[in-house]
């Protein structure tokens, strides 16, 4: 992937009556680029976890990268950049590595693009649009992005199926300010989501602002709950058909994976409901 900036969805209101949008929801859930000092170390790491691994292509930028994927598009790419950065996006990924490994952006997709950027221009958000690579104005916004589609012709079956049993990843995390709360509220209600409060796990119980879009949800809890300064993605929920299976997987544990383990982000696995 070619990411100049990325885009943060802006936030919601703190404490206001739960809203609503009309419509269905424009976007879902589509991977997110999650930066590692290792590739093969994280690799073994989530191959442990249960998960298959779509090895990636070769960048001419030196990044290497994996993917765990899933059928609906959403998914982690497992990303390393090289010793010595030789572009802007390069360069962003190893001083993100200073601070440690972790989730570094958050994408969207939109299969619709033209609905996408027509709803974005009628709610006066700014954003750039690079050859369906879009990304937000709002300095606020700087780790989300947009794409069309990471579903790929080269994903076969067996990159689909993983071990644990996991289905989907239809749950997101993000530990905003007010501020950047806000501006999410924002973006995701302009683009047809849904808004409730509920309480949540994420890990330990908090309460939330839940956007549901088009394949999961987008769960938005206080920024005290970042792990680390200026890192605004908490973690994941991972779909397992087989609670069982996964257990065997994840150990006594189950159904957490902790920050160290998943390379800075909370993973969570939860059954069919």
């Amino acid at each position: 992937m070619c990411l100049a900036l990325a885009l943060l969805a802006p936030g919601l209101a703190w404490g206001g009556d739960a809203s609503t949008a009309p419509g269905p929801s424009l976007v879902g859930i589509d991977h997110m680029p999650v930066v590692v000092d290792n590739l093969e170390q994280a690799e073994v790491s989530y191959r442990r976890l249960g998960f298959s691994l779509k090895p990636g292509r070769a960048h001419a930028n030196g990044l290497r990268n994996s993917h765990i994927k899933f059928k609906d598009g959403s998914g982690i790419e497992l990303i390393s950049p090289p010793a010595q950065p030789g572009d802007e996006l390069t360069r962003v990924y190893s001083r993100f590595l200073r601070d440690g490994q972790g989730p570094a952006f958050l994408s969207f997709h939109a299969r619709d693009w033209r609905a996408l950027t027509s709803a974005l221009g009628r709610s006066d958000i700014g954003f750039v649009d690079e050859n369906g690579l879009l990304t937000l104005v709002d300095p606020r916004l700087d780790f989300i992005f947009f794409v069309r589609d990471n579903r790929s012709p080269t994903d076969r079956p067996e990159h689909l199926v993983h071990a644990n049993t996991a289905v989907a990843m239809p749950e997101v995390w993000l530990a905003l300010d007010r501020p950047g709360g806000e501006s999410l509220r924002g973006l995701l209600l302009a683009l047809g989501a849904v808004a409730s409060q509920e309480t949540v796990r994420v890990p330990g119980r908090a309460r939330a602002d839940v956007f549901t879009v088009n394949n999961g949800r987008v769960v938005v809890v206080s920024g005290a709950r970042q792990t680390g300064p200026g890192r605004p993605i908490l973690g994941v929920q991972f779909r397992v058909q087989d609670p069982g299976i996964a257990k065997k997987h994840l150990g006594a544990g189950y159904p957490w994976v902790p920050p160290l383990e998943a390379r800075g982000l909370w993973l969570r696995f939860e059954g069919p409901r």
